[in-house]
Order: C-alpha cells, then sequence, then structure tokens
C-alpha cells in the first residue's frame, strides 16, 4: 500500500494527472475542425478547477485505498494547473467495424520545433472493462511519452465499456478488436503534424500482444517496445491456470478450438511473419507473477536466431508494472524510439 502511493507521489511530482471526460460525453461532432475522429470532448472538461479535480478520483485505484490527503500530495494544485496548460488532451470515439470504439489523444500544446511529431501508439493491458485506461494511467502512461514530443493515441478497444450494446462491441482478447488499434492508427496519421515515416508502439501486457498482432499486418511501424508481453499463452496458461476464465470468456470459438486460438495470439509461434526491420525491445520484471518472464526471454531469443534487431531488458525483483523501475523503463523506450526514429 504504502509503496503504491509512493509511486504515485514521486511520478505526480514529475508529471501532472488531469481528470477525464466520460467517454460518452464528447461534444464535437464528426469532421469538425477537419478531426477523422466521430467525436471529441476535452479532457478537462468536467474538473475545470482543482476541486472538482480531487472530487472526481475514486477512493480506490487498481484496488488500492488513495486517501484524498495523499493524492493532493501527489498532484499539488500547481501540477494541475500545469497538465491544463500544457497538455492537449482529449477523449475520442471513432468507428472500427461497426462499432463506437472510445480512446485518446495526448500532445503538448506547444508546437513542436521541427514542425512534425512522431505517433505513439499505447497499447493498453487488461481484459473487457478491466484495465480501461482512466485518469491516473493517461498521466502514468501517457502524458510523459506526450511531454517528450510524442502525439499519443491509445484505444480502449471495444467492449471496454461494459454492457450489451452492440455498437460497444465485445472484447476478443486479441481478436477482432486488433482492428481497433489498426483503425485508430490509420485515422492519427491523417492528424494535423503527425509524422507518418515515424509510427511507434508501446504495448504493457495485452497490450504487448496487441503490439505484436498489429505488428503482423502493417509495415508502417517504426519500432515498437513492449512491457511484460505475453507471447506463448499455452505455455503462459499452464503457468497462470486461472487465465482460462478470460480465454473462455472473451475469445470465439475457445471451447472448440483452444490450441488455434491460443496459437494465433502467441507471437513466439510465428516471430518470424513481423516485418525483418521492425526493432523490438521487450522489457519484463523477473518477478512478474502475472506474465512469466520467460515469455519476453523466448521472444529475444528467437529474435536473435532470425537475425532480427531487438533487445531485452529484464529487471530483478521487479514485478508486472515495473513499479520499482518505472523511470529507468522510461527511459530504455526513449532511448529505443529515439535510436530507431528515420
Amino acid at each position: 500500500m504504502r509503496q503504491t502511493i509512493a509511486l504515485l507521489v514521486t511520478a505526480a511530482l514529475a508529471f501532472p494527472v488531469p481528470a477525464l471526460a466520460a467517454d460518452t460525453s464528447a461534444e464535437v461532432g464528426p469532421g469538425a475542425s477537419g478531426s477523422p475522429f466521430a467525436s471529441e470532448a476535452e479532457c478537462f472538461r468536467d474538473t475545470p478547477d482543482y476541486a472538482s479535480w480531487l472530487n472526481s478520483v475514486p477512493a480506490v485505484v487498481n484496488g488500492q485505498d488513495l486517501p484524498k490527503d495523499r493524492l493532493k500530495q501527489a498532484v499539488p494544485e500547481r501540477a494541475f494547473d500545469f497538465a491544463r496548460a500544457a497538455f492537449d488532451c482529449r477523449v475520442v470515439s471513432y468507428e472500427s467495424d461497426g462499432h463506437t470504439v472510445s480512446g485518446y489523444v495526448v500532445q503538448l500544446k506547444r508546437p513542436p520545433a521541427s514542425g512534425k511529431r512522431p505517433l505513439l501508439v499505447y497499447n493498453r493491458g487488461g481484459n473487457g472493462s478491466f484495465g480501461r485506461i482512466e485518469s491516473l494511467q493517461v498521466f502514468r502512461d501517457l502524458m510523459p511519452m506526450a511531454k517528450a514530443g510524442y502525439t499519443v493515441v491509445a484505444s480502449q478497444y471495444r467492449g471496454s465499456a461494459g454492457g450489451k450494446n452492440a455498437r460497444i462491441g465485445v472484447d476478443e482478447f486479441g481478436g477482432k478488436d486488433v482492428g481497433d488499434v489498426m483503425r485508430l492508427i490509420d485515422l492519427s496519421l491523417t492528424l494535423p503534424g503527425v509524422d507518418a515515416a515515424n509510427v511507434f508502439m508501446l504495448g504493457a501486457s495485452r497490450g504487448g500482444m496487441m503490439n505484436y498482432l498489429v505488428a503482423r499486418q502493417r509495415s508502417d511501424i517504426t519500432a515498437m517496445a513492449t512491457i511484460a508481453a505475453p507471447t506463448d499463452l499455452g505455455a503462459g496458461l499452464k503457468w497462470r491456470p486461472e487465465m482460462e476464465r478470460v480465454y473462455s470468456a472473451l475469445i470465439p470459438d475457445y471451447a472448440s478450438d483452444k490450441q488455434a486460438a491460443l496459437s494465433s495470439r502467441s507471437a513466439l509461434l510465428w516471430v518470424e511473419q513481423l516485418p525483418e526491420d521492425l526493432p523490438v525491445l521487450a522489457l519484463h520484471g523477473e518477478a512478474d507473477d502475472r506474465v512469466s518472464v520467460s515469455d519476453s526471454r523466448a521472444i529475444a531469443e528467437r529474435l536473435k536466431e532470425l537475425g532480427r534487431p531487438h533487445k531485452l531488458v529484464v529487471y530483478p525483483g521487479d514485478n508486472h508494472g515495473l513499479q520499482q523501475n518505472r523511470m529507468a523503463a522510461r527511459q530504455e523506450i526513449l532511448d529505443w524510439f529515439s535510436q530507431h526514429s528515420k
């Protein structure tokens, strides 16, 4: 508990966190101001001042209590004001395969010196509504990358809002929802000031799996980074049997052909199908109890055998979220992307 709060405090002093407008409350209609998205809403719209933002943050974050006094220490009023002034943060929705999918676009308001910003696609972890990107995650994972000069986009994936609305769709954990990321990339490449020659992907946990599934279908990804990515779901299921509940609930036809369902989502089994020149950075905590570090080690070994550009970084004693090495991991990612920029 104390460690979690301490990490929030440490990070918040470096980057402020906004409260976000609800996904369903976007007011800007299709085509407004040349937007490629169906709708947009400014992230701070529903929390125009510090007091309203404090009241909007839940008392429990990822199963951990977050008392208001600790929250004030983590995000002082000056940090909130900085976030409002510095970032163009938008909640967006877009159409994908007949479904309405929500997501985020975050970038600095200050124009880039070069006139263009590289595009960074963030793929979140979790499944369904679990792991949805909320305000603290936008602060922790998206804003730091935007501060580094990227236009950052992130999809919630279909089915993330819960319910049975056909327009929302159902998460297939690496099935048709991969198309939601593909669609977001295509739309984002039409945003003003985006450098289409530099498109990067960052995926955490399930998002790392999404990285591989997307890269398998595209030739325009400049480089990618994964954090604790599952690369062999069959082996992972033996290591963590409780994931069977997720797979059986979300993956279509899982019961009828389990092996095919898992194999199609396991990059280790088809890594040679990735673009030959795609640089892959794999980060993993050695003490990860959700995705075995052997997944990252195995795919790094396979990439080595194929002579593909890659780098493996294992953090001894660290967990699934790299909580002990968050800042170091972020720098590894930024250095990797900078090294491979075109």
